[in-house]
């Protein structure tokens, strides 16, 4: 699906807040997360955390399950399929790999 890649490229390549979001999808990648849990392991103030994913899940990158504070944030299955999107997220391209 093309235009899910130049969303993608958008997202995480083409945007100054980029690098952020991907560091937010890797984690995810690992585990799905809450809010305030994907905000701790991110080292992110809360608010930037919660704007990052909210434009995700807006663009179809993140989905949720359950509602209020409990609500955790995964990978969309579209996304997750897309091959560069995978090679990203294990840090290669312009990634660096997690330690």
């Amino acid at each position: 699906m093309e235009s899910m890649k130049r969303l993608l490229f958008w997202l995480l390549e083409g945007s100054k807040g980029g690098p952020t979001r991907i560091a937010l999808l890797r984690l995810l990648f690992k585990k799905p997360m809450n809010m305030r849990r994907l905000s701790l392991a991110a080292k992110l103030d809360y608010k930037t955390t919660e704007h990052h994913v909210e434009l995700m899940r807006k663009n179809s990158i993140l989905e949720c399950a359950g509602n209020g504070y409990g609500k955790v944030y995964f990978i969309s299955e579209i996304v997750s399929d897309e091959k560069e999107f995978r090679i990203l997220m294990k840090g290669g391209k312009n990634g660096k790999k997690d330690e």
